[in-house]
């Protein structure tokens, strides 16, 4: 039953709003835990779940780079341009729903095309505060963090640099959810068991976690753990460390948790497993 009540809400997740390891640039290499035989179930949950999302990561890595390198030729703006926008702002819409919306900007981190029209009120802002964007213009693509987006909610942005004859000549930019982008491999790698799975960034935030009301939330905020002291103890390893697999006592119940890293561009996010025994 409680394997059904995780399935529906991941599921919710992933379509709110209608939200083999990778090789993306800066993708750090996960490596599996070290369970016993007992806790081969939670270990290949992982495996699948790591590589189901940096599967997506890489997705949306390549199509990001492949609209850099056609406005190169469209140029910022225009027709073609917002063309261009609209296709990428769709990429993700048959596998979570969890694009958004593309936008160009100039060397300014001023936003000058948007796509799709609903969100044409954030032309003219200025992005260059954040860390994806200024990353794109100086010459390096960008996973930001979870942060506070222009167009309205919180979700993380992907950016590439955009280059003309002169060098950069501005970027574009991706927005993404990524609680839908992480709940479809999540669903793929729960299957008919009762594991929890979750994803952390390193700075500690849940960006995914099928009790929606914790994503934003800090893993390392210890009073949500209650008697499982042990418990808290972890989520500073976790955050600290690429991947691992540890035992605590939650309520009296042995449990077991592992986690391995994903990412693209130098930003991290943890994939946890947790499993109760």
């Amino acid at each position: 039953m409680k394997g059904m009540l995780l399935l529906a809400a991941l599921l919710a997740i992933a379509l709110a709003g209608a939200g083999c390891t990778g090789t993306g640039q800066g993708t750090p290499t996960p490596t599996p835990g070290t369970p016993g035989v007992a806790d081969a179930s939670v270990n290949e949950t992982l495996r699948v779940f790591a590589a189901g999302a940096q599967q997506v990561l890489d997705r949306v890595d390549a199509n990001v780079s492949a609209a850099a390198a056609t406005l190169a030729t469209t140029g910022l703006t225009g027709p073609n341009a917002e063309g261009v926008l609209l296709n990428l702002s769709r990429s993700g819409n048959q596998s979570g729903n969890y694009s958004i919306d593309a936008v160009t900007f100039d060397t300014n981190g001023k936003i000058l095309a948007v796509m799709p029209e609903d969100y044409q009120f954030a032309v003219g802002a200025n992005v260059h505060g954040s860390s994806n964007v200024q990353g794109a213009l100086n010459g390096t693509p960008g996973l930001s963090q979870r942060i506070n987006l222009v167009e309205g909610f919180r979700g993380v942005a992907l950016s590439y640099p955009v280059r003309n004859a002169s060098g950069v000549a501005g970027g574009v930019s991706l927005t993404l959810r990524p609680e839908r982008m992480l709940a479809v491999p999540a669903l793929a790698a729960l299957g008919n068991t009762s594991h929890v799975l979750s994803a952390v960034q390193t700075d500690g935030t849940i960006i995914l976690d099928a009790n929606t009301a914790l994503i934003g939330q800090s893993v390392l905020n210890a009073t949500q753990y209650g008697g499982a002291t042990d418990l808290a103890k972890i989520a500073q390893e976790i955050v600290s460390t690429p991947s691992g697999f540890e035992r605590y006592q939650g309520n009296g119940t042995s449990r077991a948790i592992a986690w391995q890293t994903v990412g693209l561009h130098g930003t991290a996010w943890r994939l946890v497993v947790n499993q109760e025994r």
